[in-house]
């Protein structure tokens, strides 16, 4: 299966963008509101998991942009790495080129 790097390069810009405005919605989220706890378990332990939940899903915020980082780094050393082979490539038919004009020559003396 081939990888649409075309479509990946084209969305890096939008997913640094939307992880950069997960990770700022995560940080501002407002302080829990205490609700009526089910009888079987303690307002205490409700607010603990949800302090716990909003932790979690700010490490995940966090993680998305670290993620959506490395996939920009990954994505301008690829159109880099092109760039250098799309020059390897001309450079080796220019050399390929001149070759067959030496042999020639050194063939017709």
């Amino acid at each position: 299966m081939a990888v649409p790097w075309l479509q990946i390069v084209q969305l890096v810009p939008s997913i640094l963008d939307v992880s950069r405005e997960l990770l700022k919605r995560t940080k501002q989220l407002p302080p829990p509101e205490v609700a009526s706890a089910p009888p079987d378990l303690a307002v205490d332990e409700l607010v603990e998991r949800i302090l716990r939940l909003e932790e979690n899903e700010r490490r995940q915020a966090e993680l998305v942009n670290e993620m959506a980082q490395q996939l920009a780094n990954l994505t301008r050393a690829i159109t880099s790495l092109h760039r250098q082979s799309l020059w390897l490539g001309g450079t080796a038919v220019v050399a390929i080129v001149v070759a067959v004009i030496a042999i020639g020559m050194a063939a017709s003396q």
